[in-house]
């Protein structure tokens, strides 16, 4: 019996012994083993646009007593504008033309040929040209003695003219037996303008004149 407890003690040191570096051993491996398991998880990256806020929600309770608080105000509409004139938009008649005259004819005193400028002429113009004679022996003379003025006038000026008065034209020639127009006229808004082209005898002791005439106004 003493001879076999040596040996069993023998062997349960041996067996402890082995049992501890075994353990040792194997620590190392599973650290590096778990190192290795955390370095290939993703990162858990953060939220660039931070957390959402929930929307706002407003009971019906709270949109009743807004409504009846007395110092609730409703936002006023803003007061509408008057329009102007060039607020209205419409298509020009540029490219167009309209004969105010063409043809001969006998002046005693004064003779008239009313015309009107549409709405929106942005550049009307007057372009024409006249020749007249004076009736002398049988025969008709284009000089001094055939001499006539050229008026151009609006309404109101024309109407002073009626009067017997001296109107301030927009344009004309005085004493002229041969002449050539060309005559810018005011552009028109959303309205037309209205002109008279008047034929005066400037001297009625000569006699009728005889006018050939041709004018024409362009848009």
């Amino acid at each position: 019996m003493r001879k076999v407890f040596p040996w069993l003690l023998l062997v349960a040191v041996s067996w402890g012994g082995y049992t501890y570096y075994r353990n040792r051993s194997s620590q190392p491996k599973v650290q590096a083993a778990e190192e290795s398991t955390q370095s290939q998880e993703p990162e858990a990256q953060p939220d660039a646009q931070g957390p959402i806020q929930p929307p706002a929600i407003v009971s019906p309770l709270e949109t009743f007593m807004e409504k009846s608080n007395p110092f609730h105000k409703t936002p006023e509409p803003a007061p509408l504008r008057k329009p102007s004139p060039s607020d209205h938009i419409a298509p020009s008649p540029v490219g167009t033309s309209t004969a105010i005259v063409h043809k001969t004819f006998a002046v005693i005193s004064a003779a008239k040929f009313p015309f009107e400028v549409p709405p929106h002429a942005a550049s009307p113009q007057l372009h024409g040209s006249y020749r007249s004679f004076a009736q002398q022996s049988g025969v008709q003379l284009s000089d001094e003695s055939a001499d006539v003025d050229l008026l151009l006038m609006n309404d109101q000026q024309y109407a002073d003219f009626l009067h017997g008065g001296t109107p301030d034209v927009i344009y004309s020639i005085d004493s002229s037996h041969d002449q050539d127009v060309s005559f810018g006229l005011p552009s028109t808004m959303n309205q037309s303008a209205q002109y008279y082209l008047v034929f005066r005898n400037s001297s009625s002791r000569s006699g009728k004149k005889v006018i050939q005439a041709n004018f024409r106004v362009d848009f």
